[in-house]
């Protein structure tokens, strides 16, 4: 899974790419706003909180805020 990290005020950008299905938990089913700590991304980001702003499942279709419906198959 590829995780976009950003930091809008100064224009930070960083791409990671987690392969390790433990450290990932932490990402699955939360909705779009969430703020979820990043301490399972390892020890570099021990401490920071990141905020879910937006996403794709695995068939490509984006992740839109205020919608509830099922999960597509």
């Amino acid at each position: 899974m590829k995780l976009n990290i950003s930091f809008p005020a100064t224009g930070c950008q960083k791409l990671i790419e987690v392969d390790d299905e433990r450290k990932l938990r932490t990402f699955y089913e939360k909705r779009m706003a969430t703020e979820v700590a990043a301490d399972a991304l390892g020890e570099e980001w021990k401490g920071y909180v990141v905020r879910i702003s937006g996403g794709n499942d695995k068939q490509g279709f984006p992740m839109k805020q205020g919608f509830t419906f099922p999960p597509t198959v």
